[in-house]
């Protein structure tokens, strides 16, 4: 499942002239934060809001939206790209930093487990509240 979630991914179109890491070891891990999840009984969309910080820019963005889909890519506000796994309790972030063109592009990307932790959301039945603690995750150059 991991790989089919890196092959959803696409490059941004996004330039970002901050500090880029150049090889693995300059690598700083990415935070994902603030995870809130919420999905009606039957349904196959779920509300999801989070926030990612890139700690080696300190670019904080928030992602989600109202109808996310599983394997289904989304963009953020911003530069980071995110897919949920078909049971959304597994999350990819791509990360692209364009200093000087797509030429000179390197990529990020890390794929995780989520641990939901769900109560039943009292304004309709069936549908569930969940949050998740700040994950933070090592990511991989996928692309030098």
């Amino acid at each position: 499942m991991h790989s089919t979630l890196f092959a959803l991914f696409a490059f941004a179109s996004t330039a970002f002239t901050a500090s880029i890491p150049r090889a693995a070891s300059e690598l700083k891990p990415f935070e994902i934060s603030g995870l809130n999840f919420t999905q009606s009984a039957g349904s196959d969309t779920a509300a999801v809001r989070f926030y990612v910080n890139d700690l080696n820019t300190n670019d904080l963005t928030i992602c989600g939206d109202d109808d996310v889909l599983p394997n289904q890519l989304r963009f953020c506000n911003g530069i980071p790209q995110y897919v949920f796994g078909s049971d959304f309790k597994t999350l990819a972030v791509s990360w692209l930093w364009l200093p000087n063109g797509v030429q000179n592009h390197t990529a990020a990307s890390v794929t995780t487990d989520i641990a939901l932790n769900c109560v039943d959301d009292s304004s309709e039945q069936g549908k569930k509240q969940c949050h998740a603690d700040t994950i933070r995750v090592v990511p991989t150059i996928v692309a030098p």
